[in-house]
């Protein structure tokens, strides 16, 4: 996949680029279905997703990420969000499901 599809996977580590339309998010779910898999019961860590190319959310993306981190959560896994603007922050408060991940700047 490449960056013009909107995602980038990188070995264990996934960078989100926003704008994702509903097949885009299906093939992100996929590789993040990967890096989840690799994380689970592992020594690899967290799940990291970089963000810092995303300024906000529609609504797909952010069901989207909630999706993969409740996923990471029954695989004994959780997803660090990397690098996410203040406003994305915000947005993921908004909706009630920031502590469904992890943070670093």
């Amino acid at each position: 996949m490449s960056a013009e599809d909107g995602m980038t996977v990188v070995p264990d580590r996934l960078v989100l680029l926003g704008g994702l339309d509903l097949e885009a998010r299906r093939e992100f779910i996929a590789a993040a279905s990967g890096v989840i898999d690799k994380a689970a019961g592992s020594t690899v860590g967290p799940v990291g997703m970089d963000c810092s190319r995303v300024d906000s959310l529609d609504d797909g993306t952010l069901g989207m990420l909630v999706l993969i981190a409740r996923q990471a959560q029954r695989k004994g896994a959780r997803v660090t969000l990397e690098r996410a603007s203040q406003r994305l922050r915000g947005e993921l408060d908004d909706a009630g499901v920031s502590h469904f991940f992890d943070w670093q700047r």
